[in-house]
């Protein structure tokens, strides 16, 4: 076996540390060619996604979503019938399941209970997430839960009703299902890592008793049915009919729109010596090998209405012509948003503050609460009076919204925020709020607890807030925001804000800000994350991407300023948003010429008319449109203009007027 040269860089790898893993993962642990870590399903996921980690052990709803990644031949986690471990539980017969509870944990399994729920004629319940460690409490009258390794190998004998999603994927295709496979960046395997890593696997196995002995006793289960469950239920080998059941898999999620249309990469052995593989007997079955689709078949697959993945996304953006990026975004943006029509509204920014304790690199607009700090003679809070203006004067130009937005100002209260709702509320009740951002509400939770921004958010809504802002989203990848905004808010508590907001069934926009130098992944992992919430709560009705622009006092220097970059990403973003159904495009910041082409790039709305805006023009940019050439644009561009009232929930009622005697071109 090779030994580890002194000055080699350790290998990041990432593991669950389930005991359906533990014959995979307990000589890896101890392998000094790798720096081990047990983490999280989702956490070795983001850790592949954003390039944190070498090689994981990896759910493959992740490999497909991911996409590029490559696949060791031989181990696996899998199950030819019935597991045990992944089991859909309730007190009730399926037909009288309202909703289903599922592991906030998990990915391959929610799919997979997706396509099993939709077999059996229940795909339309909602799906609400939650810790797995609570969900066995939460099983009560119609709600069923989906329960995953060792809390399904506990509990799920507790409840009348259990469902077996391995043994119901073996029913409904006649293949095995894999759970797991160990995956690695493009270019980490060779033969000699392919071989060592079987060989700790086959050396797990020796230890599988022990570790039926040692996990039994922390656990209190009798032996015999941990070594049941290690022995019987759980397949390791990716063989030939493995590699078909994770095909199947990928297929069904694929058509089912839950997964990006996959292709999996296998490491590529060494050619046999002598009749001999490389990989000897640590290979027990040659599998196929596979390769990812190229620049052409990706598109020509989105354009059928098949989802991307994140390397996909990669590929286009580096190797894609931007005209065929465009044909294919505007087919899909007809599909989404039919009839050539683009909508715009009438809406108007108010920072009522510019006071922030955030202090974000690229931003020139906000100024510090600290008296110490240059520029703290200039912060404000608007008065009373001066909001009253600015809303009349909305109203007088036909207005229907107001984005109330302003800096993390740490002197103002909930009730500030509260009041100010119920008397813009009172004052003009035609005026729909879409309002604040997610580090303004966490700006008001002293823990950020989900329990906390919930509280938050029910108080903002109930003195009514209509719609929420996306803002604040920048890049939402954590190296990114330390970056260039360190006190702001980590990607997973933004996340879980949008995930409140979604929970609660209220509507919010989301935004992209790209440009200070992040990488080609970054831009895309921030896209996954948002459609991976979106496919759980659906808190999103409409994505905006723009570059950030340096201004004279910001600190971080701009990058992918052109105005073909800006095209290229809004045409991919609607690419690979299949479930967002709205794309904004950014005039303010490009220009009306760039936002009339952007309409061919994906774009269906046109954004807002604007009164003023204090943010994007603190860095120097100044475009402002009125109504009419608003209108005026849209047409010259060959669409047809409406205006929409709020938000985009009347986007199919189009004021009739509007149609006469306007030709698409």
């Amino acid at each position: 076996m090779p030994t580890l040269a002194p000055s080699r860089k350790k290998l990041r790898v990432v593991a669950a540390d389930f005991l359906n893993s533990l014959p995979l993962t307990v000589e890896m642990a101890e392998d000094e060619l790798f720096n081990f870590e047990y983490v999280i399903p989702s956490e070795g996921a983001r850790r592949m996604m954003e390039q944190e980690a070498d090689i994981a052990l990896l759910p493959v709803a992740a490999v497909a979503e991911i996409g590029g990644l490559e696949v060791v031949p031989g181990p696996c986690i899998g199950a030819n019938g019935r597991v045990e471990s992944v089991v859909i539980v309730s007190q009730v017969p399926l037909d009288k399941v309202q909703r289903l509870l599922i592991d906030n944990a998990s990915r391959t399994s929610v799919v997979l209970a997706k396509i099993f729920m939709d077999s059996v004629g229940k795909g339309d319940i909602p799906f609400i997430r939650m810790p797995g460690q609570a969900i066995p409490a939460n099983v009560k009258g119609t709600d069923a839960g989906l329960l995953i390794a060792d809390i399904a190998f506990r509990e799920s004998k507790q409840f009348k009703y259990r469902h077996d999603l391995a043994d119901a994927w073996k029913r409904l295709t006649g293949e095995p299902f894999v759970f797991a496979v160990w995956a690695a960046q493009p270019g980490v395997l060779t033969p000699e890592l392919v071989e060592r890593i079987n060989r700790r696997f086959w050396d797990g196995i020796a230890r599988k008793h022990q570790i039926i002995e040692e996990w039994a006793a922390k656990h209190g289960m009798p032996k015999a049915e941990v070594a049941d469950y290690l022995d019987e239920r759980i397949q390791f080998n990716l063989n030939k009919s493995a590699w078909y059941g994770m095909q199947e898999f990928f297929r069904l999620g694929s058509n089912m729109r839950l997964l990006p249309d996959a292709r999996v990469e296998f490491a590529t052995p060494q050619e046999p010596q002598n009749g001999i593989n490389t990989f000897g007997k640590f290979v027990p079955e040659v599998v196929p090998y596979s390769r990812s689709y190229g620049v052409d078949r990706i598109l020509a697959r989105a354009d059928a209405g098949r989802r991307i993945s994140i390397h996909d996304a990669e590929r286009l953006y580096l190797e894609a012509d931007l005209t065929d990026i465009g044909e294919v975004a505007n087919n899909i943006r007809n599909r989404m948003n039919p009839g050539g029509r683009v909508s715009y509204i009438i809406a108007r920014n108010i920072n009522y503050t510019n006071v922030c304790n955030v202090d974000c690199g690229f931003c020139g607009f906000y100024r510090s609460d600290d008296p110490k700090r240059k520029g703290h003679n200039e912060g404000y809070v608007l008065t009373r009076q001066q909001l009253r203006e600015k809303m009349d004067e909305l109203a007088d130009g036909d207005g229907v919204q107001a984005l109330v937005q302003g800096g993390v100002n740490p002197n103002l209260p909930l009730e500030y925020y509260t009041d100010l709702l119920r008397w813009m509320k009172r004052e003009w009740p035609q005026i729909q709020q879409n309002s604040f951002s997610a580090d303004e509400v966490l700006g008001l939770c002293p823990n950020t607890t989900p329990q906390e921004i919930s509280a938050v958010l029910h108080a903002l809504r109930d003195a009514g807030l209509d719609t929420f802002a996306g803002a604040g989203a920048e890049i939402l990848v954590d190296k990114v925001r330390k970056r260039v905004s360190y006190k702001k808010s980590r990607s997973a508590v933004w996340l879980e804000v949008m995930r409140q907001v979604g929970i609660m069934g209220m509507k919010a926009s989301v935004t992209m800000l790209y440009g200070m130098g992040e990488t080609t992944r970054d831009k895309f992992a921030h896209m996954a994350k948002i459609r991976q919430l979106q496919d759980e709560v659906s808190p999103f009705m409409v994505f905006i991407t723009w570059p950030y622009q340096k201004g004279p006092e910001q600190k971080i220097k701009s990058f992918d300023q052109a105005g073909a970059t800006y095209l290229r990403v809004q045409g991919i973003s609607r690419i690979f948003f299949d479930n967002i159904q709205h794309i904004m495009c950014s005039w303010v910041t490009q220009g009306p010429d760039i936002g009339q082409t952007a309409l061919y790039y994906g774009a269906d709305d046109f954004g807002s008319v604007m009164f003023e805006e204090n943010v994007v023009s603190a860095s120097g940019t100044t475009y402002k449109m009125n109504a009419n050439s608003m209108e005026h644009c849209i047409r010259e561009a060959g669409f047809i203009p409406f205006r929409r009232k709020g938000d985009f929930s009347e986007w199919d009622l189009v004021e009739h007027q509007m149609l006469q005697n306007t030709r698409v071109l």
